[in-house]
């Protein structure tokens, strides 16, 4: 919840942050990294880092977010991972698929140019990669 929450935060403090790549923290124990734009309609992928708890991943294409319960899938490079949201459209970390799926997206995202979100209701977005390898630490979650 406490994730969830963190990510809710990032739409309210930080409307106007769109550029690339982009680090910011509403607080000092949630570290957050965005790919993408944050606008109504934009297509953006948010990480959440809190110090005290685990991460999570809101991924939004056009504005929509994924749907409940469903996979989606990243691909940058020769790279491709699936992760599964949660009832609320969520990628959450504590479970040991999207644990181990987690490392896989963060080195991907630091080694492209180019990150693809999917949705399994066919709705897919490319986003340009441009300095995340500065901007994500080395470490995922490593703040």
């Amino acid at each position: 919840m406490k994730a969830a929450w963190a990510i809710g935060g990032a739409f309210i403090l930080s409307a106007p942050i769109m550029a690339l790549p982009t680090r910011w923290s509403a607080e000092a124990d949630v570290a957050r990294y965005l790919v993408g734009d944050l606008g109504r309609r934009g297509s953006h992928v948010l990480i959440a880092c809190p110090a005290d708890g685990s991460p999570a991943i809101q991924v939004a294409i056009a504005g929509a977010g994924a749907p409940p319960g469903s996979d989606v899938g990243f691909r940058s490079g020769d790279r491709t991972v699936v992760m599964h949201a949660d009832g609320d459209g969520m990628i959450a970390t504590r479970d040991h698929a999207n644990a181990a799926a987690f490392g896989a997206l963060w080195r991907a995202i630091r080694a492209g140019d180019r990150l693809d979100i999917g949705f399994t209701n066919g709705v897919s977005a490319s986003l340009p990669l441009k300095g995340e390898a500065r901007a994500l630490p080395a470490a995922p979650c490593d703040t």
